[in-house]
């Protein structure tokens, strides 16, 4: 299945779904990284992932340099929120790859026998998906920018403290200000270790509007 241009996450917001998805099943990843444009690399405990974005459907060529590049003996899987090619899930399936793709909410669709054999039997909530009509919007826990106005003026940190725990299951790497889900590890524009909810600590948040880091996201 492939997803037109227009129509589909960008790698960042692939990468954050992902990372909510692997949350969510109890996968957190331990190491992140960007081996090359249009992807990037993510180690658990048990799984190689990458999520790979591109102008048309990843090909079989991406799949095999997966398997390449893999740490033996962990399982394997990709995301891409652009689908896959005839060939590319021809391949997954012979080696034992696990595929998703991602509609343009964060929402991940099994493409592969393995990918649906791991794949939770609830999803969590797609991250970029519209709060539905009858909800309350302080129920809605998909990911959304955090404001840095109001109606008296920019935000100071003590607005920044009250803002809806909803906003809390994202941060910013204090370095580069790239924004990652809670429990990533290090930054993966970056490098920088993060800070994390796991532990014992919080995720730490930045304000965007002092640049101040010194915030309780539990306000």
């Amino acid at each position: 299945m492939a997803h037109s241009r227009d129509d589909q996450l960008t790698l960042d917001q692939a990468y954050q779904a992902a990372y909510l998805w692997l949350d969510y099943v109890g996968e957190p990843p331990i190491e992140i990284s960007e081996p090359s444009h249009g992807a990037v690399e993510l180690v658990t405990q048990t799984a190689f992932v990458r999520i790979r974005s591109s102008d048309g459907p990843v090909e079989q060529s991406s799949v095999l340099a997966l398997l390449r590049a893999a740490d033996r003996g962990k399982r394997l899987m990709l995301f891409s929120p652009s689908g896959f090619s005839p060939g590319a899930l021809s391949i997954a399936e012979t080696q034992g790859i696990a595929l998703f793709s991602l509609d343009k909410h964060g929402r991940t669709t099994p493409e592969t026998t393995h990918a649906r054999s791991i794949a939770p039997h609830t999803e969590p909530d797609p991250p970029f998906a519209p709060p539905p009509e009858d909800s309350d919007d302080d129920d809605f826990r998909s990911y959304t920018p955090l404001p840095t106005t109001t109606d008296d003026g920019p935000l100071g940190q003590q607005d920044v403290e009250g803002i809806d725990a909803a906003h809390t299951d994202w941060s910013d790497c204090p370095s580069c200000g790239t924004t990652h889900y809670r429990n990533a590890h290090f930054c993966k524009s970056c490098g920088t270790r993060l800070r994390t909810a796991s532990g014992g600590e919080q995720a730490q948040m930045r304000c965007r509007s002092c640049g101040s880091r010194d915030i309780d996201p539990a306000g």
